[in-house]
């Protein structure tokens, strides 16, 4: 019987082969014709060499472009069959060789001729990469090939003209979430790549992948592509988010924006004597820029091709190197570091003791997938994508039963519940020693927590959970009682245990080691026949299946995902970048987050079980940056011993990790950044730069309000309008535009309400509107124009002016209720990304981003000159402040400062190359602001909107509301109630956002303010029964003697003490109780333990808060303290 189920699983994987099946498998470089023969480089041959994507092909450019006036003929080497996505390029062209990672693999292509058009058929070939981009680096000193894998989150190496298949070495994957750049200096030993993750950084380290250190960590994004110049020891890299082209010294310092791409997204760069070369596959573009300068020395449009990766050919002249590898005589592979040559092992491979050789340490893999069926154990080799070039590895296990196994991948040891003989074992992988531990009832899904050592178990007769501490030998129940539980997982880093419990209806609960209260995470009524529930610590999510749905959420059981359909698998995982799941006999594996069609691996017949054997998801990584950021609020750096915190631009770290610096009260600037989500501080004095502490995204318009000290700001990812204190609090939506995005906005310091540009999907849905302050309500005051982007006001003139930017650029002006629109410029504009105007002067500025200019003119757009010029700026917005214009440029890592008069540039500030895309500014350096007296006293006498005109003013309503026939009053205005028994208002107009005086009645007494604010939902604020309390009146008084009188004549001296005793204390008992129950209501007991899933409601599935957008606390709300008045900073109260 065993022989005929050996015979069986070999015919079994040995199709794997034969079918040509697609698999999670091993790297090999292959040859594409016939057997392995270099052609010696020809000398002088040199040429860039494009990976396209339409139709796959080289497009060979035979002279290597240096200016716009270069030739540009090149050849074609097409692809047959077509090959999709070629991620990545390099080359060896003293071996007249290319090589390319196409999808899953790394490919050589030899006898490259540069000067012919020809067609490259691609024989059968095996694989060795994720499909996912991640460049490769050629080491011409010692010829070894390098290339990042952003799924399998590794770094792997190994000879590149080598095609032994087992020969590779994984040399950095400890804390890599997503590596995508990489480059390597041959001559120095150094490797150089980028790990894109939420803190995204750029390392180096020895080709080996010791001595790793970060060299660039801040004002990153996505680097996705690295090149050297190895000459001069300079490292540049393309961010695809920040949209930039930078450089910096090998140790870091040195850093500078070389170029801002707007728009461009890089997908390959290459260097080559003192010239940036790039492709966009994105825009079909191919440019070249100057490393010194940043000017562009060449564009040329690919327009069917879309060009995806690029490298240089350049065998002029014929350059040899000393390969210190060449007498090391090592059995595997040499790389050549920093500190000298050094012998690599394979993996699964140790360095013996003359450090050239290599014994096989284990009979299974250093990384795979294990699984089992009832004797045996199967390993299937983890690299990437790819075909079975090599067999499985098979381990009998005669007389037991396996049921269910965890894996130690750290100690190389496989534990497992035996069924025939109720018994937990361990297997040593190493020692190939198998040990009985304990005798256990009969048990299921066996999980091994790494960090407390210890190994659980679900028990199904007796409906418990339990344990086993492989240090102290000792077992324990967890749990005890449970209703059918099933499917049991963990987190090693917080000790909590989940697991799946009810019949026929089940829910998802959480318990811990240390016992505490089992919580349902994910009711039943939530879930539909949950089972093969498994923690994944890369993701930090829990994964499930659902009839045949791969479904996952948070830990705290909310953020519910459906992922892809199994079609029947019996049990799921998530390793990294991938799903895997068995079905019938077969693994299957798909990558996350994509459409592309699964992989399948034919396994064991009958497969019980499986998991992941990898030993860097088992490093303890506490106290790392992958645990709560390290527990650092900002920047977390991965260093030797565990991590560094590190904080953002300006400011300062905490002893207890946080960041924080003081903010300036006065004379400063903001700014949007738009490539980081961030919000600057910037000193108008010094330069000096402090990031505001605030969870921004993607800000566009901000306006900073002078009289509350308010700050405005405007994202266009959530379409909303946010108001907030500097330091963080107080934040609260203050609007949202609905399908539109605020571009712009600024204040009028008449009423305090706020003036926006609207961008919508299309024209008809872009706008210019205005929210009143104290209640949130909507006026459009200009629509059907082309698309909007800055505003500026000037109240004292009665005049708002705006920018579009759409197919005719143009300024326009109109009256501040929005009529009388007119255009101002509409000649000789290319795109006016910014508008300030000089309102004491009648003086309007503007930035024009295409032609790199600022203009001016008067009002009504005469008298228009050239105020200064910025070459290759792209000046965006601007703003005034006395005697000084304040400008962005996208193409400028600073703030720029001229005089408005002559246009010259004042020193101001240095460059920060950490900064992305400045936009929006507002400045703050004195007390003065441009108001209409027509509007600032009393609202106009308005109901709701007052707008000022060249004239005086005009009241308006909220859209969809009418003006009522006095010219004030809106139709179903909100009033305060003006009839008081306590007290009289002196002149008011009761509407939302107005103060009014009061005088208190006879009989009454002022006991606080003797102003109010009439509040957004029509309340006096503060309420006016506080305001003026009533007075004990002389008959009252004598009302009161005579009860005690009557009360003392009835009740005898003693019997009146006694009752007097008797109220008290009856009143202290009940006040005193009344007290506690206050305190324990609002303070919570310490023994009290908050949890998210503590009560029903907290399970993560009820309905979310309702977000109320279009109402706020007025600002008036909250700027009393104490006993004084509550004022509203934009309105006059007449005496």
């Amino acid at each position: 019987m065993l022989m005929k189920e050996y015979q069986m699983l070999n015919i079994h994987i040995q199709g794997v082969i034969m079918l040509h099946l697609k698999i999670l498998i091993i790297f090999e470089i292959i040859i594409l014709w016939g057997s392995f023969s270099f052609v010696q480089g020809i000398p002088g041959d040199k040429a860039l060499i494009i990976g396209a994507l339409k139709p796959p092909s080289f497009i060979s450019i035979k002279e290597i472009p240096n200016n716009s006036a270069s030739s540009f003929d090149n050849f074609t080497l097409k692809f047959t069959p077509e090959i999709p996505l070629i991620f990545s390029l390099a080359s060896d062209p003293k071996n007249s060789v290319v090589f390319a990672a196409i999808m899953n693999g790394i490919y050589i292509f030899k006898n490259i001729s540069i000067l012919q058009n020809s067609v490259i058929e691609l024989p059968t070939e095996y694989r060795g990469r994720s499909i996912a981009y991640g460049q490769i680096a050629f080491d011409f000193v010692s010829n070894n090939m390098y290339w990042c894998d952003s799924l399998l989150k590794w770094i792997a190496m190994k000879p590149a003209y080598s095609f032994k298949n087992t020969i590779y070495k994984v040399i950095i994957h400890k804390d890599l979430v997503l590596p995508e750049g990489l480059a390597v200096d041959p001559e120095d030993g150094l490797i150089f790549f980028s790990d894109n993750d939420h803190n995204a950084r750029i390392e180096k380290a020895f080709l080996d992948g010791q001595n790793r250190v970060s060299i660039v960590y801040k004002g990153l994004s996505k680097v996705s592509s690295l090149t050297v110049d190895t000459a001069n020891n300079k490292l540049y890299w393309a961010d695809s988010s920040r949209l930039t082209l930078e450089g910096c010294n090998y140790d870091g310092s040195n850093r500078r924006v070389i170029r801002r791409l707007n728009d461009v997204l890089v997908s390959g760069l290459t260097y080559h004597q003192n010239t940036l070369h790039a492709v966009s596959s994105s825009t079909n573009l191919m440019f070249g820029v100057n490393t010194t300068s940043g000017y562009l020395l060449y564009s040329r449009k690919l327009p069917t091709l879309q060009p995806y990766a690029i490298t240089v050919y350049d065998n002029e002249p014929p350059v040899t190197f000393n390969d210190p590898c060449s007498t090391l005589n090592c059995q595997h592979m040499c790389v050549n570091t920093k500190s000298g040559p050094k012998c690599l092992c394979s993996e699964g491979f140790d360095l013996n003791s003359d450090n050239k050789t290599c014994t096989d340490a284990s009979i299974f893999y250093e990384k795979g997938f294990i699984v089992s069926n009832a004797s045996m154990f199967v390993m299937h080799e983890i690299i990437a994508n790819g075909q079975k070039v090599q067999d499985n590895i098979i381990k009998y296990i005669p007389g037991t039963i396996i049921e269910s196994m965890a894996l130690d991948s750290n100690l190389d040891i496989i534990y497992f519940v035996d069924g025939k003989s109720n018994s937990l074992k361990k297997y040593n992988i190493r020692s190939n020693q198998l040990i009985t531990l304990i005798s256990i009832s009969a048990s299921t899904d066996l999980i091994f927590d790494w960090i407390a050592n210890l190994l659980g178990w679900i028990e199904p007769r007796r409906s418990s959970i339990r344990s086993f501490s492989v240090n102290s030998q000792i077992t324990d129940t967890i749990y005890s009682s449970l209703q059918n539980p099933e499917s049991l997982t963990m987190d090693p880093y917080t000790g909590e245990l989940y697991w799946i419990v009810g019949a026929p209806e089940k829910s998802i609960v959480r318990g811990s080691w240390t016992r505490n209260a089992p919580k349902v995470l994910i009711s039943a009524a939530n879930l539909n026949s949950p089972r093969s529930l498994q923690y994944d610590v890369t993701s930090q999510r829990l994964y499930w299946l659902e009839h045949t749905f791969i479904k996952s959420s948070k830990t705290n059981g909310s953020d519910i995902k459906s992922h892809i359909n199994t079609k029947g698998a019996k049990k799921i995982f998530a390793y990294k970048g991938y799903f895997v799941w068995i079905n019938e006999d077969d693994l299957h594996f798909h990558i996350a987050n994509t459409f592309q069609a699964e992989y399948t691996l034919p396994t064991l017949q009958n497969p019980r079980d499986a998991a992941v054997f990898d030993s860097s998801l088992q490093d303890d990584k506490r106290g790392t940056c992958h645990i709560l950021n390290g527990g650092c609020e900002e920047i977390c750096l991965s260093v030797e011993n565990g991590r560094r915190c590190e904080c953002d631009i300006g400011l300062k770290l905490q002893p207890d990790q946080s960041c924080d610096s003081d903010l300036f009260s006065s004379n400063f600037i903001l700014v949007t950044d738009f490539s980081h989500g961030r919000i600057l501080l910037i000193d108008l004095q010094n330069g000096t730069v402090v990031k505001l502490p605030l969870s921004v995204n993607k800000a566009t318009g901000l306006a900073f309000d002078k009289s509350t000290m308010k700050l405005f700001f405007s994202d266009n990812s959530t379409k909303t309008i946010t108001s907030t204190a500097l330091h963080g609090r107080d934040t609260e939506v203050f609007y949202t535009p609905g399908f539109a995005y605020a571009a712009s906005l600024d204040i009028d310091y008449s009423t305090g309400n706020l003036y926006y540009t609207a961008v919508g999907p299309t024209a008809s849905q872009s706008y210019i509107g205005a929210v009143h302050r104290a209640t949130a309500i909507h006026k459009t005051l200009l629509n059907n124009i082309g698309i909007p982007h800055d505003i500026t006001l000037c109240s004292s003139k009665g005049y708002f002016f705006w920018t579009e930017i759409g197919n005719k650029a143009k300024i326009g002006r109109a009256i501040m209720d929005g009529t009388t629109p007119s255009y101002i410029a509409t000649r000789g504009i290319e795109m006016p990304n910014g508008l300030t105007a000089d309102c004491s002067a009648s003086r309007l500025f503007w930035t024009d981003g295409f032609l790199n200019r600022i203009e001016f003119s008067d009002f009504n757009g005469e008298n228009r000159h050239v105020l200064a010029s910025d070459s290759d700026a792209f000046i965006n917005d601007i703003v005034i402040q006395g005697m000084y214009l304040f400008y962005t440029a996208w193409n400028r890592q600073s703030i720029t400062k001229i005089d408005k008069i002559t246009g010259s540039t004042v020193q101001f500030m240095s460059d920060h190359p950490e900064f992305g895309r400045l936009d929006s500014l507002d400045v703050y350096a004195d007390e003065i602001r441009d108001v209409s007296s027509n509007c600032s006293i009393k609202n106009g006498l308005c109901s709701t909107f007052c707008f000022p005109t060249p004239t005086g003013r005009t009241c308006g309503c909220q859209d969809n509301v009418n003006l009522q026939s006095d010219q004030v009053t809106c139709e179903g205005v909100v009033r305060c109630q003006t009839l008081q028994r306590n007290l009289n208002f002196t002149d008011c107009l009761p509407y939302p956002g107005q103060s009014c005086y009061v005088n208190c009645k006879t009989g009454f007494q002022l006991v606080i303010n003797r102003t109010v604010s009439c509040g957004s939902d029509g309340q006096w604020i503060p309420s006016t029964d506080k305001i003026c309390k009533g007075k004990e009146s002389t008959s009252e008084a004598r009302q009161s003697g005579m009860i005690y009188i009557y009360m003392n004549a009835v009740l005898s001296a003693v019997g009146a003490i006694v009752v007097s005793m008797v109220i008290v204390g009856f009143t202290c008992l009940m006040k005193r109780k009344i007290n506690n129950t206050r305190k324990t209501a609002k303070t919570p007991s310490s023994n009290t333990r908050h949890d998210t899933t503590s009560t029903f409601e907290s399970h993560g599935y009820i309905s979310a808060e309702e977000e109320h957008y279009h109402t706020i606390d007025p600002v008036y709300d909250t700027m009393h303290d104490g006993y004084n008045e509550p004022r509203n900073p934009y309105l006059v109260v007449l005496e």
